[in-house]
């Protein structure tokens, strides 16, 4: 059984997947925010939309609980996970989608009673493991790792990117940016912020800024570059995101072998649902949706003295992620869930 904590952007669109494909799994939800709040962010999405399924609150015996897609779910507000009563109504496993959990020992916090697993829906630097699939899912030992991190958006677009390239080239030296759309963690009109470049409006720049993502990379891939590293540029768009991947390659290649590797690749079984490739002249707009981890823009694509290449590809930042950590929660729920006690 499955709990959730936090329902932000991507905990509300996992709360959603899982009511739809496995309620049987979803056993209780906890965030901060009022009843009232939690419903109508689940029925209105300014991105993607209105919800699939009807979405309604309710009391019992005085506590929250909320009906989506035919389910009922209780939904605590604590603020500590050491308090949500998660391991009561049957869970093994859950979901810290919080943003404020992410390390080891406060994640971990979740781990009592039948609580066996926690997945952090967001990079860690001292989680138990980082899991990019399929890069590095084999390496998962539940048996060892108990507090999961699912790293970020931009690196499940990036990892496939890269190990496409490794395999079929080798790389030398590498680098990363990524066009990123504008999040929560900026500032709607100049006001104080950690970053100085966070803090001024999102929407009246090109915002440079640092990404989580390498990381998230390095921790994944162990077999990168050392000094693989590069920049975020955070665009006024809300939705999708652009990964551009320079590197430096073992041997001559042309744009037309890059692209035939990135074709092969998406046509193999390994990448499907993972990597695809886009339809020519598209734009972000166009990618809003795709569940793919990431969409190659072959166009893109350029060689410059026979190494030195460059490859782009487009990634739903929500959708795609939200759709990764519901593979990853679905292939360890079986594995460890039993009946819930309500």
């Amino acid at each position: 059984m499955i709990g959730i904590n936090g329902l932000g952007r991507i905990g509300r669109l996992l709360v959603q997947r899982l009511a739809l494909e496995a309620p049987e799994r979803l056993c209780a939800l906890n965030d901060p925010a009022d009843l009232q709040t939690v419903v109508h962010l689940l029925r209105h999405d300014s991105i993607h939309g209105p919800s699939p399924s009807p979405v309604t609150g309710l009391k019992k015996d005085g506590n929250d609980w909320l009906r989506i897609a035919g389910l009922e779910l209780p939904l605590f507000h604590e603020t500590d996970p050491g308090s949500i009563p998660f391991d009561r109504l049957g869970a093994t496993l859950v979901v810290e989608a919080s943003g404020r959990f992410t390390g080891r020992e406060s994640a971990a916090r979740h781990l009592k009673g039948g609580v066996e697993h926690v997945i952090i829906s967001a990079p860690s630097k001292d989680a138990d493991i980082t899991v990019i699939a399929p890069v590095k899912l084999d390496a998962l030992d539940l048996n060892r790792h108990k507090v999961i991190s699912n790293a970020s958006c931009t690196a499940h677009a990036t990892a496939p990117m890269l190990q496409v390239l490794e395999e079929a080239f080798g790389i030398e030296t590498a680098g990363m940016s990524t066009v990123h759309v504008v999040t929560n963690d900026q500032r709607l009109a100049d006001a104080p912020h950690k970053d100085f470049r966070r803090a001024r409006h999102a929407f009246l720049s090109i915002i440079p800024t640092t990404s989580s993502a390498f990381g998230a990379l390095h921790r994944a891939m162990p077999g990168l570059p050392m000094g693989f590293s590069g920049t975020a540029v955070r665009v006024p768009t809300l939705s999708v995101n652009l990964v551009d991947i320079t590197a430096t390659v073992k041997r001559d290649v042309d744009a037309a072998s890059l692209n035939q590797a990135f074709l092969h690749a998406a046509a193999s079984p390994r990448w499907r649902g993972i990597l695809a490739i886009a339809e020519p002249d598209c734009v972000s707009r166009d990618f809003t949706g795709r569940t793919e981890s990431v969409v190659m823009d072959l166009q893109l694509t350029r060689v410059l003295g026979g190494r030195f290449v460059k490859v782009c590809g487009w990634h739903d930042n929500e959708t795609a992620y939200a759709e990764r950590l519901m593979e990853l929660v679905m292939s360890i729920s079986p594995r460890n869930s039993r009946p819930a006690h309500r």
